[in-house]
C-alpha cells in the first residue's frame, strides 16, 4: 500500500485460477453443480493455456486471469478424489456427461469458461499436423501456437453452423423438427453447417428448406454461442414462414415436424421436469438448459409471457 494526498491506496493483486479439463472432457465440479477453480495448475498437467481474451483492455487487466489445464481422464479423476478427501464437508467430483449437461443458469460464467477450455482443447491436444503439408505442428509454449518446423502456423479450426427458430408468419406459432437419429418424442430447432461459398442467411434459408419444405419470407439474427462439439460456433436465426403451406422433409434427415403454440410449449416443459425428477422418459424431450436452442425457445416463451 501507498499513501497519496491522505488516502491510502491498495495494489491490485493479480489471482490465477485454473478450470481442469481431461482429454475426454470433463471437468471438476463443486458439490451445487458449478466448475470448481484450482488455485494452481496440477502438476501432471499435460499443458494450459489462458481462457482470457487475446487483446483486453487496461481496466481488464486486475483481478482473475482464468486459465484451462489439461489433464488425462484418469489424471482427472484421481485428483477429484484427492480433493474430496480433503473436503469432506463440500465434496468435489469429476464431472460424468460433461458440457452437454451443464447447468448453466447456475453459473453462466463456468460455462462460458468451460466452452472456450473445450474449443482450445481441440487444438492444443489433436490438432498435431498441418492440414495443408501434412508436417508435425508442434506448441509454442509462449504463444500458445502450433507451428511447423518450417515456420507455417496452424490456426484452430472453426466450423460455423447456423440454427432456425421457424415462427408462423403471425409469429404465434414454433415449428420443431425430429431428426430420424433421435427416439421419436426429442424436438429441436432446425440446424445445419454452412456450406462452402454461402454467407450465413444462405445457410439458414437453405437448411430450413431442405428440413421443412419452407421458404424463409424472413431472418431476424438473435445470437451466436461457441458449441465445442466438436468445434462450432452456432449463428443463431428467428426465421418467418409461410405456415399455410405444407411441411416437406426433402433431405431425408428429419423424421417429423409440429408446431407449438406458447402455452403448448410450456405445459411441456413443466411437464417434461417433474417427469425428469422421477427418472422418466417426457412426452416432448426439448434442448437442454444448456443449449442455445433452448435459450432461443425461452427468449420466445418470455416474450409471449410479457404480452399476455
Amino acid at each position: 500500500m501507498k499513501a497519496a494526498c491522505g488516502r491510502v491506496e491498495t495494489m491490485s493483486v493479480q489471482q490465477n485460477l485454473y478450470l481442469v479439463i481431461s482429454r475426454r472432457g470433463e471437468t471438476l465440479m463443486n458439490h451445487n453443480g458449478t466448475v470448481h477453480y484450482l488455485p494452481e495448475a496440477p502438476q501432471n498437467t499435460i499443458i494450459e493455456t489462458s481462457l482470457e481474451p487475446k487483446f483486453r483492455k487496461p481496466s481488464d487487466r486486475e483481478g482473475t486471469d482464468y486459465h484451462a489445464a489439461y489433464l488425462e481422464d484418469e489424471e482427472l479423476l484421481a485428483l477429484a478424489e484427492d480433493l474430496s478427501r480433503a473436503n469432506t464437508d463440500a465434496p468435489i467430483t469429476a464431472s460424468q456427461n460433461g458440457f452437454r449437461f451443464y447447468p448453466v443458469h447456475k453459473d453462466p460464467a463456468g460455462r462460458a469458461r468451460y466452452a472456450a477450455a473445450l474449443a482450445k482443447r481441440d487444438y492444443l491436444l489433436e490438432m498435431e499436423y498441418s492440414a495443408y503439408s501434412g508436417d508435425p505442428a508442434l506448441i509454442d509454449g509462449e504463444r500458445q501456437v502450433r507451428r511447423t518446423a518450417s515456420g507455417e502456423l496452424v490456426f484452430p479450426r472453426i466450423e460455423p453452423a447456423v440454427m432456425a427458430l421457424v415462427l408462423s408468419r403471425d409469429g404465434e406459432r414454433v415449428l420443431l423438427a425430429n431428426n430420424r437419429l433421435w427416439h421419436e418424442n426429442r424436438f429441436a430447432l432446425i440446424a445445419g453447417f454452412v456450406d462452402p461459398g454461402e454467407n450465413l442467411e444462405q445457410a439458414v434459408a437453405r437448411e430450413v428448406y431442405e428440413e421443412t419444405g419452407l421458404q424463409a419470407l424472413n431472418l431476424d439474427y438473435r445470437m451466436s454461442d461457441v458449441w465445442p462439439f466438436p468445434r462450432s460456433l452456432m449463428i443463431c436465426y428467428r426465421v418467418t414462414v409461410d405456415d399455410t403451406q405444407p411441411v416437406e422433409h426433402l433431405d431425408g434427415e428429419i423424421r417429423a415436424a409440429r408446431w407449438f403454440t406458447a402455452p403448448e410449449l410450456a405445459q411441456a416443459i413443466t411437464e417434461s421436469e417433474a417427469i425428469r425428477q422421477k427418472q422418466g422418459v417426457p412426452k416432448l424431450e426439448l434442448p437442454g438448459t444448456n443449449a442455445v436452442a433452448r435459450r432461443m425457445l425461452d427468449d420466445w416463451l418470455h416474450e409471449k409471457n410479457a404480452g399476455c
